[in-house]
């Protein structure tokens, strides 16, 4: 069995996610910058696929930090959002599908998912109890919680104790 202790946490590879973003905003600038420039606009193609190459490398990261969350959840601490449709973890219910691939329709956000994550099982850290105005709950994640809270009526969505 793998010693939990030594892999990295989930914020650090949420940290080391944001890390990758940067870079491909940095790359994606000078790219502009290199294509505005008449003598060397006929090279700046390269640094585009620079920027697509640090885009898969996202994308990659982001199906790490799935099939992490679902090797290490430890029974009784966490456990995974069970809402049987994906969110953007940031936004919420403003993702988009085409074809397998899914996106965050939110300005700015430039989330995307190389798999139907709209179409599949949410699998986000459950962080909230939702109740329904009539009793029943369910645990469900941050962006599923701020979504239910706004559709919910009666119902409540209340943080998890952190010592759980």
């Amino acid at each position: 069995m793998i010693d939990k202790q030594q892999g990295p946490t989930a914020a650090e590879l949420r940290e080391l996610m944001g890390d990758v973003h940067a870079l491909q905003g940095r790359v994606q600038d000078a790219y502009g910058r290199l294509f505005a420039a008449a003598e060397t606009h006929h090279v700046a193609y390269q640094l585009e696929d620079a920027a697509g190459d640090i885009r898969g490398v996202w994308e990659a990261l982001e199906r790490l930090a799935g099939s992490y969350a679902r090797v290490y959840v430890v029974p009784g601490t966490e456990s995974l959002c069970g809402v049987p449709w994906g969110v953007c973890p940031d936004h919420g219910n403003t993702l988009r599908k085409r074809g397998d691939r899914c996106r965050c329709t939110v300005a700015g956000c430039s989330r995307r998912w190389s798999a139907d994550r709209l179409g599949n099982t949410c699998g986000e850290p459950v962080t909230h109890q939702i109740t329904a105005e009539r009793g029943k709950s369910f645990l469900a994640c941050r962006a599923h919680a701020r979504d239910a809270e706004r559709h919910l009526g009666d119902g409540t969505a209340q943080p998890l104790s952190s010592d759980r």
